[in-house]
């Protein structure tokens, strides 16, 4: 070591430790407040949406029913703008015996919502794909494993808004449970201004679903034959949300 260089480290090591490290302000206790009145606001939300809104099954309740007779973990695929309505859907169906799981961050936040998740007999998968994608890949690869079908949002959580990414595919080719498509639509929504332009449910409204026959993936052999199978599935989802939508 030089003598500069030494004579850097003795500065340094006299510095104050908060001139040393500059991370993040822990929040105040305002924004603890209202970030825990906005979580608690959510959870009644949810709560509210499953004692007030219909579930409709307006098309594909064929394949529905075939996917709960074989009582196998599939891989549910939707979009992310129509999150709620899927979602309470798949929750709809925990009592018929499809064990269902969420992919959630493995925040603060995310911990809050896990214990949600386990109120309403969800099973929380936590990982984020967006900062930890191969740990998340693992962790919803062994929840098929332990048969859990992990609800798969593929444009989510970040955009672009309805392009399907390869992440369902893949988890589909190595696990070999087949692609399970959900069409939904709420019949009265607020429309959020994010990326995705989120469907919020009104209370009391009808949730129209249109489910897609279940789709096999076998080995992919190349990166493209994922891409092009995501490309795909974004059609037919696209498709699956517009019958739910014209639905009477």
């Amino acid at each position: 070591m030089d003598r500069q260089t030494s004579k850097d480290a003795q500065r340094r090591a006299r510095q104050p430790a908060h001139e040393k490290k500059r991370g993040k302000r822990p929040p105040s206790l305002g924004k603890r407040l209202l970030r825990t009145l906005s979580q608690w606001a959510m959870a009644g939300y949810i709560w509210l949406l499953r004692l007030t809104c219909r579930i409709d099954i307006v098309a594909g309740r064929e394949h529905l029913e075939d996917t709960l007779t074989r009582a196998t973990p599939v891989v549910p695929c939707a979009w992310h703008q129509r999150l709620v309505p899927s979602g309470l859907f798949l929750r709809s169906l925990v009592e018929r015996g499809m064990h269902v799981g969420f992919l959630i961050s493995p925040s603060r936040e995310g911990e809050f919502m896990s214990r949600v998740a386990r109120n309403h007999r969800v099973e929380p998968i936590r990982g984020s794909s967006s900062r930890t994608g191969r740990e998340a890949m693992q962790a919803l690869v062994e929840a098929v494993a332990h048969g859990i079908s992990p609800m798969m949002y593929g444009d989510g959580p970040r955009g672009p808004a309805r392009v399907f990414k390869t992440g369902a595919v893949i988890l589909a080719s190595r696990t070999g449970a087949p692609l399970f498509l959900v069409g939904a639509a709420a019949s009265r929504y607020w429309q959020v201004k994010s990326w995705d332009r989120m469907h919020v449910p009104k209370p009391f409204c009808r949730f129209k679903i249109a489910v897609g026959e279940p789709w096999p993936i076998g080995q992919l052999h190349a990166k493209h034959e994922a891409e092009d199978i995501a490309e795909q599935l974004g059609q037919r989802l696209d498709s699956l949300c517009e019958v739910a939508h014209n639905a009477d």
